[in-house]
C-alpha cells in the first residue's frame, strides 16, 4: 500500500520534467555549464543604458543596403557600429556576426545579445538586431530603417534561430 500517494505522483512529474529537461539539453549547442557561468557573464557586460543612448542617435536612419552610415545603413552595419561603443570590431555581414561569440538560449538573453532571424529550414541567417530586454531589439528594417522590434512580432518571431553572447 502507497503511503503518500500524492507525494509519489509529485516525484513522478519532477522526474519526467528533469528527464526532458536533460533529453533537451543534450540537443542544443549551447557552450556553458552552469548558471554561475551565466552569471559571470552577464556581470562582465557593461551597463546597458550607454547602449540604450547609442541606439537613440541612430533611430530613424534609412535602411540601404551595403549602407553603413547615417544617410543609411542596413542590419549588420547597424550592429557592428553599436558594438564599437565597446571596442569591438564585429565583422561586416550578418552571416559573419553569427559566428561570432558564444550561442545562448533565448530564455537567457540580455541587453547586448545579438538576435538573429532566417530561414530555419535553411538554417540561413538573414538578419541580425541587438537584445534590449523585455523581447524588444533594435535593428534596421527596409521598411522604416532604424527602430525598436519586438522578438514575439509575429513576423520575428517565426523568423527567430538562435542568439549569441559577444564579450
Amino acid at each position: 500500500m502507497i503511503k503518500n500517494p500524492v507525494k509519489c505522483v509529485l516525484s513522478f512529474f519532477c522526474i519526467l520534467l528533469l528527464s526532458c529537461a536533460v533529453a533537451e539539453q543534450k540537443n542544443s549547442v549551447y557552450y556553458f555549464h552552469g548558471k554561475n557561468e551565466w552569471s559571470a557573464m552577464a556581470s562582465g557586460f557593461r551597463y546597458p543604458k550607454e547602449l540604450e543612448e547609442h541606439i537613440e542617435k541612430f533611430l530613424g536612419v534609412p535602411y540601404l543596403w551595403g549602407g553603413n552610415t547615417k544617410e543609411g545603413m542596413d542590419c549588420s552595419a547597424f550592429v557592428k557600429q553599436m558594438y564599437i561603443i565597446y571596442g569591438i570590431d564585429l565583422p561586416r555581414t550578418s552571416i559573419l556576426q553569427s559566428k561570432s561569440g558564444i550561442r545562448i538560449p533565448r530564455q537567457a538573453l540580455l541587453p547586448g545579445d545579438l538576435v538573429f532571424f532566417g530561414e530555419a529550414d535553411r538554417d540561413s541567417v538573414t538578419h541580425v538586431g541587438i537584445y534590449m530586454g523585455n523581447n524588444k531589439f533594435a535593428n534596421s528594417t527596409r521598411s522604416y530603417g532604424v527602430k525598436y522590434s519586438y522578438i514575439d512580432e509575429p513576423y520575428f518571431f517565426s523568423k527567430f534561430l538562435f542568439a549569441k553572447r559577444v564579450m
